[in-house]
């Protein structure tokens, strides 16, 4: 049976297609005996690590992976029925927005490898807390086999807690695991990162086109993955060096009149202090400028998740921020009364931020841009660009 509930977003017409490729996606999987699937699941982080899995494991195996910017519901159907009889690798996003639906997903395929990156509140609005959400993604580290492998994020007090629900092999991840891959020599600009990785007397040197430091999340579990797999570390080196950063996720873009982190696909309020601590390190000796749309799915907590923020950002040395929109308003009203030192500016719309921001924004400027997807904040990236002929995106290159 298919959960008919995951398609609620669908127009009723469209229900049917999807439907059908479900199903067949469904039955198809079974003629691929010879494919591994490699699941990630996690509040953050899950479509930069599944893309730095599949650069890693391409480097000795047939690797298939989903289009980056598809919502499970429809990216995992249409992933399988993309693989051929001679792939070997399956990497599966698991993002779930709605409680039961991890259910579907597992419905239609369970992992062999599953990856945990962090639990932290998202779509509160429908998993009312943190437990919710622990919940409803630790169905599916519960669903692997005994032969199978849970890829757990040490540092994460909340995935921790998911190593007493699997019969399956435990790898840890990150700064405090005891073993497995570790990191070192960490540097960042606009341009990207540079680190060292290590493994029993080995070492290797990646240069990241990724930006901010807690990224590294994606490098120690992609890591952990191709070491299950058999990898060597050199080789996990290269295809971290080849992974492609997900687009509007902290891109770094500069032109010869500004820089900008675009990072306006989604928000939750632990990537939106990640994203603002990146930006205070990237900027030393730059106007740091903070654009801030509404944090969505937050439900009765919203107004105190936009606060806290605020107060955060009252503790950085950044120069100006802008909020779009009522509910971004609070960050600005809790940062001002915390004493934000930096000026603040709230705006209505994107259209009213574009015209605020091009009256301020200098050569010297580095501006984030971050917000849910609903609050369509790429477009300021776009207002901003609009005038540039000549674009150098560390994620997609040269642009004219």
């Amino acid at each position: 049976m298919i959960n008919t509930s995951v398609f609620r977003e669908v127009k009723t017409w469209k229900k049917p297609l999807h439907i059908s490729h479900t199903l067949a996606a469904k039955h198809y999987l079974k003629f691929l005996q010879g494919l591994e699937i490699i699941g990630i699941t996690g509040s953050v982080g899950k479509t930069l690590t599944q893309n730095a899995i599949a650069s890693i494991l391409s480097q000795k195996f047939k690797t298939i992976v989903g289009d980056e910017n598809l919502d499970p519901t429809f990216r995992i159907p249409k992933t399988i029925l993309s693989a051929k009889p001679w792939h070997q690798k399956l990497v599966l996003e698991y993002g779930v927005e709605h409680p039961s639906d991890m259910d579907h997903y597992l419905s239609l395929v369970k992992p062999k490898i599953v990856v945990v990156t962090t639990i932290s509140p998202t779509h509160l609005k429908y998993f009312t807390d943190v437990e919710g959400v622990f919940a409803e993604k630790s169905k599916l580290v519960q669903a692997l086999p005994r032969d199978g492998y849970a890829v757990l994020n040490a540092d994460d007090q909340q995935v921790v807690k998911m190593a007493n629900l699997t019969s399956a092999r435990i790898c840890w991840f990150g700064q405090k695991s005891q073993d497995g891959v570790k990191i070192s020599h960490f540097s960042q600009s606009l341009k990207g990162s540079k680190f060292r990785l290590h493994n029993n007397g080995d070492q290797a040197t990646v240069s990241w086109k990724v930006v901010g430091h807690h990224q590294l999340l994606a490098a120690y579990a992609a890591a952990t993955v191709g070491l299950i797999c058999s990898m060597t570390l050199k080789q996990i080196a290269k295809g971290l060096s080849q992974t492609k950063p997900p687009i509007h996720r902290l891109n770094s873009i500069t032109t010869k009149d500004i820089k900008i982190l675009d990072d306006t696909y989604n928000a939750s309020p632990k990537a939106a202090t990640e994203a603002i601590k990146t930006l205070v390190d990237l900027g030393k000796r730059l106007d740091k400028i903070a654009v801030l749309g509404e944090m969505k799915d937050l439900g009765t907590d919203s107004e105190k998740f936009h606060q806290e923020l605020g107060q955060k950002i009252s503790r950085s040395n950044i120069n100006r921020l802008v909020t779009i929109g009522k509910i971004a308003n609070f960050i600005g009203q809790a940062a001002e009364k915390h004493h934000f030192k930096g000026k603040i500016v709230s705006v209505p719309n994107t259209k009213e931020a574009i015209k605020t921001l091009k009256n301020i924004v200098t050569p010297k400027s580095v501006v984030l841009i971050k917000g849910s997807r609903h609050a369509h904040l790429e477009r300021i990236v776009l207002g901003l660009l609009h005038k540039s002929t000549k674009i150098n995106c560390y994620h997609c290159g040269t642009l004219k």
